[in-house]
């Protein structure tokens, strides 16, 4: 093939690479979209088309206070749009997770900032505030005006954070009360929004009253004035550059004696009387403050939202560009896509099984999720059981949302080759917001080692249990070793079984320090002795969970979709138990001709899947003008110089 020729042919596969509405290989691509985005079709859309404009056209090569001012000023955009309000919690909450998601589409930073303002900050003055709170902020927080910041995180308490140093002590002779960081470790730090932007915090601090200590509680106090000038008694520090994400306005946090009047007590669940009397039906310090950090765990739903959204990115742009990158063909002439070769395949097709398959996970969280937020009227009827079952999947999808957009950013640039690193193809932004992702609303292995505490609490439940007797003996196979690893049935038994026997494991491990080992026994052995079986038992619960939610969503898709998604649902399955072949086979849940079988399988259907992945990708519903080059006319872009930047090049 000549080079005009195969010029002609990258231009073909260009064009055939923009969205559709209508079908192809016998599936529709918007009903898939429409099953992926799962709710508020309509408010998507208005968000992509908003963003059609100069203000959201990615820039690189622009100054720290640039960087910030843009992810600023798109986030105001969103905000007057009327699309998003912090109200949405109380009558349509998916619609919140919904914006994360098509925000992070183009701009991880504003996404990040959008997630503190309506989150942690706007929906903790929703929950924990009464009428007075919601009267004076409600409307100024859907208009951004103000900006606000939620300063929970200390310098030497994160995961720890119960036990923060912060103080917030009542004077009763002014019926105020007064804020103090009394040494180094308790200045709140990390506070995304603070640096730059936020007039108003939620603090948290030890609620202390004529020397007694009340536990942790949230105030809504003023940070700046109209100025934007630190108010009194507040220390602001600018936390600078960080190794992504620098839209981001991260501060510290420093007060020396401000004051707050007693009404910025956040009370829907505890109150302060103007003589002292603290009152609250929350009886143990340490459930209260469970109840005032309660908007961390939505706010893990909106980070997996957002690193979901990354790696749809990734995957669009790695994938488009397999398809329309010539390399050397059996000829010896670059007559042939990169993406028409096994590496290829095998590098990035599974990382779209496990994409897809956590999209619907993470839907299913949010349906869980949303009943028992606390925002809606029947939220008090939720039994324990069941609300220590979404705490679970909820501290689950978050780190394997995150930990999948790491690989799949990082795995997506090698595949992109040189092209890959330039910044205007969204990798190395994407990298850093997985990072963050990864800390963000709790260190992923910590919430995995709580995936695990609760899962052990929940050992007399007939379910777990039922997971647990389930983990004594291998499922049986089917007539044969491949038909055993293509069919979702089965391989949802081996997951079940592989959960079970890691419960087992770390029930056993605890029981043999005794029947009623001390407090500092359990902790050893769970902090010192078992921490790779703590790990283990949390993903194996994650992982089956998001294979049987996409089980679930398979069969209530049209027919034509279920032929597209059941290969994927068995291949995330088989990924997840290729991870622990060598463990299944030494633990006799897995026999040796189906852990041979398996490679085999795995490779057969990445082939098999290869020929839809466009369209598949298609199906994540990105816009292209929040694309890079790579998935469009990259030739193109490279005509002129272009330095590296997409503003002012044609390139779509």
């Amino acid at each position: 093939m000549d080079s005009a020729a195969g010029r002609m042919e990258v231009l073909a596969r260009q064009l055939a690479l923009q969205p559709t509405s209508g079908s192809g290989a016998g599936w529709d691509t918007r009903a898939l979209q429409e099953l992926l985005e799962h709710d508020n079709h309509e408010t998507r859309q208005a968000m992509k088309d908003l963003m059609d404009s100069d203000l959201f056209a990615q820039r690189y090569n622009i100054s720290l206070e640039e960087e910030r001012r843009l992810a600023f000023e798109r986030l105001k955009v969103i905000c007057h749009s009327g699309l998003v309000s912090i109200r949405d919690f109380r009558t349509n909450a998916l619609n919140i997770f919904a914006a994360h998601e098509i925000t992070a589409f183009a701009d991880v930073s504003c996404a990040t900032k959008m997630t503190v303002h309506f989150n942690l900050f706007g929906g903790t003055v929703l929950k924990l505030g009464t009428k007075p709170h919601h009267d004076a902020m409600l409307d100024g927080i859907d208009r951004l005006d103000p900006t606000g910041c939620f300063a929970l995180t200390e310098l030497g308490f994160g995961n720890n954070a119960v036990e923060m140093q912060t103080t917030a002590t009542l004077d009763l002779d002014r019926d105020e009360f007064v804020l103090n960081t009394p040494t180094t470790l308790a200045q709140k730090y990390w506070i995304t929004n603070s640096a730059v932007d936020a007039k108003w915090a939620v603090v948290f601090a030890q609620l202390i009253i004529k020397g007694k200590g009340y536990g942790v509680h949230g105030f809504l106090t003023r940070i700046r004035d109209e100025g934007m000038r630190p108010m009194p008694h507040v220390r602001i520090e600018d936390m600078g550059h960080k190794m992504g994400t620098n839209g981001v306005d991260n501060g510290k946090l420093w007060f020396d004696g401000t004051r707050v009047p007693r009404g910025a007590l956040l009370n829907a669940s505890s109150t302060v009387d103007r003589d002292g009397t603290f009152r609250s039906p929350v009886a143990k310090p340490r459930d209260r403050f469970l109840k005032v950090a309660d908007q961390l765990l939505s706010g893990r739903i909106c980070i997996a939202s957002m690193m979901n959204s990354g790696s749809k990115v990734a995957l669009t742009v790695a994938l488009r560009y397999a398809d329309s990158r010539l390399c050397v063909g059996p000829t010896g002439k670059s007559d042939t896509a990169i993406g028409h070769y096994q590496l290829q395949q095998n590098a990035l097709v599974p990382l779209l099984a496990q994409t897809i398959c956590l999209n619907f996970g993470l839907s299913y969280v949010k349906d869980r999720w949303v009943p028992v937020s606390g925002f809606m009227p029947l939220d008090g009827s939720a039994s324990p059981d069941v609300m220590k079952e979404v705490i679970m999947l909820v501290c689950a999808i978050k780190p394997m949302c995150a930990w999948n957009l790491q690989e799949t950013a990082t795995t997506c640039r090698e595949r992109c080759g040189g092209q890959g690193y330039l910044s205007c193809n969204r990798f190395g932004h994407l990298v850093g917001f997985a990072h963050a992702g990864m800390t963000a609303e709790g260190d992923n292995r910590v919430l995995m080692q709580k995936v695990a505490k609760e899962l052990l609490s929940c050992t007399s439940q007939p379910a777990v249990r039922a997971r647990m007797q389930a983990g004594q003996r291998a499922p049986q196979p089917l007539a044969s070793a491949a038909s055993s690893l293509r069919n979702s049935d089965f391989l949802l038994q081996l997951l079940v079984a592989r959960e079970g026997r890691c419960l087992s494991l770390l029930t056993a491990a605890l029981a043999a320090s005794g029947v009623h080992p001390s407090k500092e026994e359990a902790f050893d052995i769970w902090m010192k002795q078992q921490s790779d079986l703590v790990q283990a038992t949390a993903l194996a619960y994650g992982q089956r969970e998001v294979v049987a939610a996409s089980m679930e969503a398979v069969r209530g898709a049209p027919p034509p979709l279920r032929r597209v998604l059941a290969p994927l649902v068995v291949l995330y399955a088989l990924r997840c138990l290729q991870g622990d072949l060598a463990w299944l086979l030494t633990e006799d849940l897995v026999p040796c001709p189906l852990a041979k079988a398996l490679p085999d399988v795995v490779r057969s259907l990445v082939h098999h899947i290869s020929p839809d992945a466009l369209q598949i990708v298609d199906a994540f519903g990105i816009p292209a003008h929040l694309l890079g080059p790579l998935a469009a006319d990259w030739e193109r872009y490279n005509e002129v110089d272009n330095k590296g930047e997409v503003i002012g090049v044609a390139w779509q």
